[in-house]
């Protein structure tokens, strides 16, 4: 690029440009100088940008009248108390956890729709700047647990899509349920079998739209559902283990006993194998 390009760019949009060259050269640095990043290093970043950005430089652009309670709002969505000191902002009641930051800008998309669109730009800057994989992405008002780029575009944002629908609205629901609980098991791995559960119950509820047989569960519905999507017979073999690996797990912990122990890759991938299903379905209603 010439340096004319560069000027006339700046010149017409300063701040994307800079946002731009920041954030590759924050990418870049640690690696030049082999700097290692730990996991908790970037999520205390991840804060700090927070606090500076979005408590700081957005929140004191908006007029007062928007303003006005919104921040006691946020507070009482993540269950704090009001600040007791008159002059200082009730920011100052959110700690530095990280989910507790993550779980405020959520609060804050929420009590803030007219401002959705820029405040999802700060945010997505802010993840652009972490100098690795916080385990997140933000999608639409709220965040999301991060995995393959490729996947997570295919099989998870691609499907939201599908189903946006108000007849999918009983598949949407648990299917965003176990992404958030995906979200959070990145704290709480007893999270896990709750994912598989509600990924379980996302495809039960297509396969019911899917077959006309609303009465049944999936392990009825799993034959008729196969034929419903025009997959070939060798393909049913793949939907009976899932059904009988969804069951185990969602019936597991019942009677005293305690739930499976899952690894999160194993998990994720089940909310991966749900997406195929899922796509498999609906990808050309959509497309159409």
């Amino acid at each position: 690029m010439a340096g004319g390009d560069i000027e006339t760019r700046a010149g017409t949009d300063t701040g994307t440009f800079l946002n731009c060259f920041l954030t590759t050269m924050n990418k870049e640095f640690h690696e030049r100088f082999n700097i290692p990043i730990s996991t908790d290093g970037a999520k205390e970043r991840f804060v700090n940008r927070v606090k500076m950005a979005i408590f700081g430089e957005f929140w004191s652009s908006l007029p007062n009248h928007v303003r006005r309670g919104k921040d006691k709002s946020v507070l009482v969505i993540l269950g704090l108390r009001e600040n007791p000191h008159e002059f200082a902002p009730s920011w100052v009641e959110i700690s530095d956890e990280f989910w507790l930051n993550v779980q405020a800008l959520e609060a804050l998309c929420l009590v803030l729709p007219e401002q959705r669109k820029r405040l999802s730009e700060y945010i997505q800057n802010i993840l652009d700047l972490s100098e690795i994989d916080l385990g997140i992405r933000w999608y639409q008002g709220r965040f999301i647990p991060s995995g393959s780029s490729l996947l997570d575009d295919k099989l998870v944002n691609d499907v939201l899509g599908c189903l946006q629908s108000e007849k999918y609205d009983g598949v949407r629901g648990p299917f965003i349920k176990g992404l958030e609980h995906l979200l959070h098991s990145i704290s709480k791995p007893q999270l896990h079998p709750d994912v598989v559960t509600d990924m379980y119950e996302a495809l039960e509820a297509l396969a019911k739209i899917v077959t006309g047989r609303g009465d049944k569960d999936l392990s009825s519905n799993a034959e008729l559902f196969v034929k419903a999507v025009q997959v070939s017979e060798l393909y049913r073999p793949i939907l009976k283990e899932y059904v009988v690996y969804g069951n185990k797990i969602r019936h597991a912990g019942r009677d005293g006993q305690p739930k499976p122990d899952l690894t999160r890759k194993e998990v994720e991938s089940f909310v991966y194998l749900t997406g195929v299903f899922i796509r498999l379905a609906v990808i050309e209603e959509a497309q159409a």
